[in-house]
C-alpha cells in the first residue's frame, strides 16, 4: 500500500511538471533564464562603466555568482508560470525566449567591442543554442509570422540601421573626422555641380580637374535635385545611409516570390540589413558606390522577374555609377541569358554587349583625356607587366597565365576579408551545383581578390569596393537556400541572419562614441564651422586634410599636403611652394604639417584672420587679399 501511494504521488508529481513543461523544456527554460539575467548584468555593467571583457574581474566582483543562480531560479519559476498560464497554441515560448535572450546577450557582449573575433565566438555560441532551440519546434513554426508582421520587423531594423548609420556618420563628420579623401572631394564635386552644373574642383589633383575626369560619376546629375535642397556634407551621408539600407525593399519582394514566410523571412532580410560588406564602408565617408546596392538589387529583381524594362533601366543605372559598375551589368546579364530559357534571354546578351561597349567607351576616354591610366595602374598593377599597359593587356597576362591569377583570389592578406565576407553568409553563396551562379561572383572574385591582392583597400571590409559584390553574393545566397528542404533552409537563415547580425554589430557599434563626443564637444566644434564658414567663398583656400571637407563649398580649395613643401637634397623643408596662390590657409593648431608651415606664413606676411573658441582651427590670410579687402570695403 505504500508503495502505490508513493507511486501515486510521483505520477502527480510527474503530471504536475509535465503541465510546466519539465522536464520537456528544461534545458529551454534554464538557459533563458540564465541569459535574461546576464543581459541584465551587462546592461548593468555598461551604466556602471565596466566592460565585462576588459574588466572582467570588477564585473566578476561587482555580480557574485550567488545573487545570479538565485536570480536565475527566480526567472526560472516565473518561466514555468508562463509556461503553465497560456495556451497549447503558444507552448513555443521556450524556443522563442531561448532565441531572443541568447542573441540579446551576444549583442550586449560585443556592443562597443569592435572586435571582429568576439562577434564570431558570441555568434557561434547563439547559433548553437538557436539551431537547438528551432530543432524542437514544429517544423512550420517558423514560418507562421504573418508577412505583414515581418515586414514590419524588416523595415524597423532597415530603418533603425540607416538612422543609426546617418547619424554615427554625420557625428564622425561633424567631429572633423572626415578627411578630403573620399569626403572633401565630393563635397567639392558637389557644390561645383550645384554652381556650375560640372564637377571641376581642384582638391582630388592639386588643379582643376573635373572629378569625371577620375571617375565616370554621372549619377550624380541624378542626386543634383536633392542636394541643391539640402547642400550639405551632411545630406551625402543621410543619403548614403539609405542608398545602402532601401536595397532590402526588392529583396524583401524577392524573398517573398521565392516562397519564403515568416522568419525566414525576416532572416534572409537581416541578412542584407546587418551584413558588414554593406555597413562597414558607410564609414570610410562618402563614395559614388554607396548608390550601387539599391540600384543593383533592383537590377537582380528585375532579372529574377524577367521585367525586361526595369531591367534595362537599372542596367543603365548601374554603369553610370562608376567606369567599372559595367561589370556587373555583364555578370548579371551573362547570368540571366543562362537562367532564362525562352525568348527572353537575349535581353541578357543585348545588356551584356552594351555594357561591354560602355565600359570600353569610357575607359578609352578616361585613358585618353582623364586619369583612367593611373586608376588603372594602381588597381590591377598586380596583373600589368608594363604600367602603361592598360585593361588589354591585363586580359592578354590572365589568358597567358591563368595560374597566377588564380593564386590571387586567396592570399594572406585577403583570408581576414575573405572570411569577414562569407562567414556572414555562411559560406552559402558556393552552395550550389548550378555553376551559371558563379557569374554572380566574378566581381567579388576581381574586385576584391585579385586587386585586393595588390591594392589593399579593395579587400578591406572598411572601403567601398565590396558595396556592389556584397549583393550579388547575398542574392546567390537566397537562391541557394530556396533549394534545399525546409527545415534545413529554416535553420541556415537563422543562423546566417544571427553571425550577420552579432559580427557587424560588434564591428559598427563603437561608432556610436562619435555621437557622444559631438554633444559634448558641441560648442567646441560649432566654433571650428563657424570660423570656417566665416572665409569668403571666392577665396582660394589650402587647409588641412581633416578641416577640408568643410571648407569645400567653394571652386578654390587645395590639401595640405607634403607636396606643399619644397625640400633640400637633404629632405630637409625650405619653403612652401606656390603660397601665393592662395587667399587664406585654414589650419588645425598643434599639428605638425601647420607647426612645419606656419613659420614661412610668418616670413611672408600673413596674419591671422580668426581662431576658433578651444583652439581647434586657425586660420591665416595673406597680405595681398588682406590689401584687396580693404580697397574693396
Amino acid at each position: 500500500m505504500t508503495f502505490s501511494v508513493l507511486n501515486g504521488c510521483l505520477k502527480k508529481a510527474a503530471a504536475l511538471l509535465s503541465r510546466y513543461g519539465i522536464p520537456d523544456d528544461l534545458f529551454s527554460r534554464f538557459f533563458s533564464a540564465y541569459f535574461i539575467v546576464s543581459v541584465y548584468q551587462l546592461v548593468s555593467a555598461r551604466v556602471q562603466k565596466i566592460d565585462p571583457i576588459t574588466e572582467w574581474k570588477d564585473f566578476v566582483a561587482a555580480f557574485p555568482l550567488a545573487v545570479k543562480l538565485l536570480w536565475v531560479v527566480v526567472v526560472f519559476w516565473l518561466l514555468s508560470v508562463l509556461r503553465r498560464r497560456i495556451s497549447e497554441k503558444y507552448r513555443a515560448v521556450d524556443q522563442i525566449v531561448l532565441i531572443c535572450s541568447s542573441v540579446l546577450f551576444s549583442l550586449f557582449i560585443v556592443w562597443g567591442s569592435g572586435n571582429f573575433y568576439l562577434g564570431v565566438a558570441s555568434a557561434a555560441v547563439t547559433i548553437v543554442l538557436s539551431v537547438y532551440a528551432v530543432g524542437r519546434l514544429d517544423g512550420h513554426a517558423f514560418e507562421r509570422l504573418p508577412n505583414i508582421s515581418a515586414g514590419v520587423i524588416i523595415f524597423t531594423a532597415a530603418g533603425a540601421m540607416a538612422l543609426f548609420i546617418a547619424i554615427t556618420t554625420i557625428c564622425i563628420h561633424l567631429n572633423f573626422g572626415t578627411s578630403c579623401f573620399d569626403m572633401g572631394i565630393f563635397v567639392q564635386t558637389f557644390n561645383s555641380l550645384k554652381e556650375h552644373f560640372n564637377a571641376v574642383i581642384t582638391c582630388e589633383r592639386d588643379q582643376f580637374m573635373s572629378h569625371f575626369n577620375v571617375h565616370s560619376s554621372y549619377i550624380f546629375y541624378l542626386f543634383l535635385p536633392i542636394y541643391a535642397l539640402f547642400p550639405t556634407g551632411e545630406t551625402l551621408l543621410a543619403a548614403q545611409a539609405i542608398f545602402v539600407t532601401a536595397g532590402v525593399v526588392p529583396l524583401f519582394l524577392l524573398a517573398k516570390k521565392h516562397g519564403f514566410r515568416g522568419f525566414a523571412l525576416v532572416s534572409i532580410c537581416f541578412v542584407y540589413v546587418f551584413y558588414d560588406g554593406l555597413v562597414m564602408p558607410c564609414y570610410f565617408q562618402f563614395h559614388e558606390n554607396a548608390f550601387l546596392p539599391t540600384i543593383l538589387m533592383w537590377l537582380l529583381y528585375a532579372v529574377d522577374r524577367r521585367k525586361i524594362p526595369l531591367f534595362y533601366i537599372m542596367s543603365a543605372l548601374t554603369c553610370i555609377v562608376k567606369e567599372d559598375a559595367p561589370l556587373y551589368v555583364l555578370c548579371i546579364a551573362l547570368f540571366f541569358a543562362a537562367e532564362e530559357k525562352g525568348k527572353k534571354r537575349i535581353h541578357g546578351v543585348i545588356a551584356a554587349l552594351l555594357s561591354m561597349c560602355y565600359f570600353s567607351l569610357v575607359m578609352s576616354w578616361l585613358t585618353s583625356y582623364g586619369d583612367g591610366g593611373f586608376m588603372t595602374a594602381t588597381r590591377l598593377g598586380n596583373l600589368m607587366t608594363d604600367s602603361g599597359g592598360g585593361i588589354l593587356s591585363v586580359i592578354r597576362n590572365v589568358l597567358a597565365d591563368p595560374g597566377y591569377f588564380i593564386s590571387l583570389f586567396v592570399q594572406e592578406g585577403t583570408l581576414l576579408f575573405f572570411i569577414q565576407t562569407m562567414l556572414p553568409l555562411l559560406f552559402l553563396p558556393f552552395l550550389t551545383k548550378k555553376l551559371h551562379r558563379f557569374l554572380l561572383m566574378i566581381p567579388y572574385v576581381i574586385m576584391n581578390l585579385v586587386i585586393g591582392a595588390g591594392y589593399g583597400y579593395a579587400s578591406n571590409i572598411g572601403f567601398q569596393y565590396i558595396f556592389g559584390p556584397a549583393c550579388l553574393l547575398i542574392y546567390m545566397t537566397l537562391r541557394n537556400v530556396e533549394e534545399l528542404p525546409r527545415e534545413m533552409r529554416n535553420m541556415l537563415l537563422m543562423s546566417a541572419a544571427i553571425a550577420a547580425m552579432v559580427t557587424t554589430v560588434s564591428m559598427v557599434s563603437v561608432k556610436q562614441s562619435a555621437v557622444v563626443r559631438h554633444y559634448e564637444y558641441a560648442h567646441y566644434y560649432q566654433s571650428a564651422e563657424d570660423r570656417i564658414r566665416s572665409v569668403p567663398k571666392d577665396a582660394s583656400v589650402l587647409a588641412n586634410t581633416f578641416l577640408l571637407p568643410h571648407a569645400a563649398y567653394r571652386d578654390r580649395v587645395y590639401e595640405l599636403d607634403s607636396g606643399c613643401f619644397a625640400k633640400d637634397d637633404g629632405g630637409n623643408i625650405v619653403g612652401m611652394i606656390g603660397l601665393e596662390d592662395y587667399d587664406f590657409c585654414i589650419f588645425k593648431n598643434n599639428d605638425d604639417m601647420t607647426e612645419q608651415a606656419r613659420p614661412f606664413l610668418d616670413e611672408a606676411g600673413w596674419t591671422v584672420y580668426a581662431e576658433s573658441e578651444g583652439g581647434l582651427v586657425i586660420i591665416f590670410v595673406s597680405p595681398a587679399y588682406a590689401i584687396r579687402s580693404e580697397i574693396l570695403q
